[in-house]
């Protein structure tokens, strides 16, 4: 949620199409709008067609959050 800066959605599994999947059915609901990610090829393949922004820089946030 960009406006509490909080996690929308968690999905926990190996980097396949299916768990991308899963986390893409969770967020379903939110309208996202751009997708932020590390640039994994999985993502380019299912992401085509949106706005996909492709940079470690969106995506420390988040990792810092599954450190903690």
């Amino acid at each position: 949620d960009s406006l509490r800066k909080t996690v929308v959605a968690h999905v926990f599994g190996e980097r396949t199409m299916a768990t991308l999947g899963r986390l893409m059915s969770l967020l379903s609901p939110f309208d996202v709008v751009i997708w932020m990610t590390d640039g994994w090829p999985l993502y380019e393949s299912r992401l085509k067609g949106k706005l996909h922004v492709i940079s470690k820089r969106y995506t420390q946030r988040i990792e810092r959050h599954n450190l903690n």
